[in-house]
């Protein structure tokens, strides 16, 4: 006579990781979607510190008083 018990425990077994298997594959395939997606945008930079560069650039400020404003502002952050 077949073990009965054991072949029900089976099946359920079989089943669980099935149903576990189609809940988890979709939420890993969008985990990794959104990882992609983080990593590939640019990260955002303060208008401040933008605006800042901006004027080295085009030769409103020098290099020194870069530096000095840029320090002021990253301590302002910090405080």
């Amino acid at each position: 006579m077949p073990d009965i018990d054991g072949l029900m425990g089976a099946i359920f077994g079989i089943t669980l990781i099935g149903v576990l298997a189609s809940l988890l594959l979709p939420i890993g395939i969008i985990v990794l979607i959104v990882w992609a997606i983080r990593r590939s945008a640019p990260a955002r930079r303060d208008p401040a510190e933008e605006e800042l560069r901006d004027r080295l650039a085009r030769g409103e400020i020098d290099l020194a008083e870069f530096q000095v404003r840029l320090r002021a502002l990253r301590e302002g952050d910090e405080a």
